[in-house]
C-alpha cells in the first residue's frame, strides 16, 4: 500500500523505515506521517497492523540435497500439509512441513523437461517445457490423463494458481500467460520492467510474486499485474532461482542450491540504529 506525501506528491510505502534521534514510541512529522519506534510493534500488531518491515529472509531454509542428490530444485508448492518439490531429474518429491522426506513420483512419461509445479486445491499441475503443457496429477502421483496446452508460451517455466486461473511465466520474454481452469487462453502480461529474465511465479492471496534472475529479487504485482512497488532480495541465499511457492503468508524460493529459503514480513524491527548511522533509532511508518 502506498499513499501520497505532502509537498512533491511522491509515493512512499506505508511500511517505510526512517531514522530519528527521538526516544518516543510514536512520532508524527510535520506533514502528518506517523511512525512507530522499531521493536514496539513486535507483540502489538493488532493495534499497529501496518507496522511491519518488507518481506525478508526469515533465516529458515530446507536443504533437499540429501534427497534429490545431483538434481536441482525447479519449483515448490504447498498443499496445506506438505511441500511438493519438482526436481530436474523429472521427479516430484513430497516433504512434510519440517522438510522430512515422505515419497516421490516420476513425471517422465509426460515430460522430460519439467519446470514448474503448483497445487490447485485438489491436484498438482506440472509444467512441461518441451511439450508446452500443464499435466495434472493426484497426490499419489497418478497422472490424471488431463493436460492443458500453453503453446502461446514458447518458453514456459513456473506456474501459479489464484483459485480461478493458471499463470505460466516465460523467462525469455518476461511475459506471464493466463489460462482458465479449462485451459482456455485468456491473455498475457509483461513484467520485464522489473526483471528481464523471470523464472518463478507464485500467488499469496494478495500478490503475485515474480522471481527475477537478473536482479535476484522477487517483485509483487496485483491481480492485474500492476507492479506494487514491493520487492525483496534473495541474493544472499539463492542467486540462481528457478521457482517459488507460498505457505500461508510466507514465500519460499528454490533453485540451484537445492535449498528452499523462506521469506516473510518482518515485524521485529530493531530500535537500535547505531551501527548504521551512529545515532538515532529505527521508526516504521504506520500511517
Amino acid at each position: 500500500m502506498a499513499i501520497s506525501l505532502g509537498g512533491g506528491g511522491s509515493a512512499s510505502q506505508i511500511n517505510e523505515i526512517i531514522y530519528s534521534n527521538s526516544t518516543e514510541n510514536l512520532i508524527t512529522l510535520a506533514d502528518g506521517r506517523v511512525y512507530l519506534k522499531g521493536g514496539v510493534a513486535e507483540t502489538d500488531t493488532t493495534t499497529y497492523p501496518d507496522a511491519t518491515a518488507s518481506m525478508a529472509y526469515s533465516n529458515v531454509s530446507i536443504n533437499f540435497a540429501p534427497t534429490i542428490g545431483s538434481a536441482v530444485g525447479k519449483s515448490i508448492t504447498w498443499d496445506g500439509t506438505y511441500f511438493w518439490v519438482l526436481a530436474s531429474d523429472n521427479y516430484v518429491y513430497k516433504f512434510n512441513a519440517s522438510g522430512v522426506y515422505q515419497s516421490n513420483f516420476s513425471v517422465s512419461s509426460q515430460t522430460n523437461n519439467p519446470q514448474g509445479i503448483v497445487w490447485d486445491g485438489s491436484h498438482l499441475w506440472v509444467v512441461g517445457y518441451t511439450q508446452q503443457a500443464l499435466f495434472k496429477y493426484n497426490t499419489s502421483g497418478a497422472y490424471q490423463s488431463v493436460s492443458i496446452s500453453v503453446s502461446q508460451n514458447t518458453s514456459p517455466r513456473d506456474v501459479s494458481w489464484d483459485g480461478t486461473h493458471f499463470y505460466v511465466i516465460n523467462n525469455s520474454t518476461a511475459i506471464v500467460y493466463k489460462y482458465n481452469a479449462s485451459g482456455s487462453y485468456i491473455g498475457n502480461f509483461l513484467v520485464s520492467s522489473q526483471d528481464s529474465t523471470p523464472f518463478g511465479i507464485t500467488w499469496d492471496g494478495t500478490y503475485f510474486w515474480v522471481i527475477g534472475t537478473t536482479t535476484d529479487k522477487a517483485y509483487a504485482y496485483n491481480s492485474s499485474f500492476v507492479y506494487q512497488n514491493k520487492s525483496f532480495s534473495f541474493a544472499g541465499q539463492e542467486t540462481t532461482p528457478y521457482g517459488a511457492g507460498v505457505q500461508g503468508s510466507s514465500v519460499w524460493v528454490i533453485g540451484q542450491n537445492k535449498t528452499a529459503y523462506k521469506y516473510q514480513n518482518q515485524i521485529g524491527i530493531s530500535s537500535n540504529n547505531i551501527a548504521v548511522l551512529g545515532v538515532g533509532q529505527n521508526y516504521v511508518r504506520i500511517k
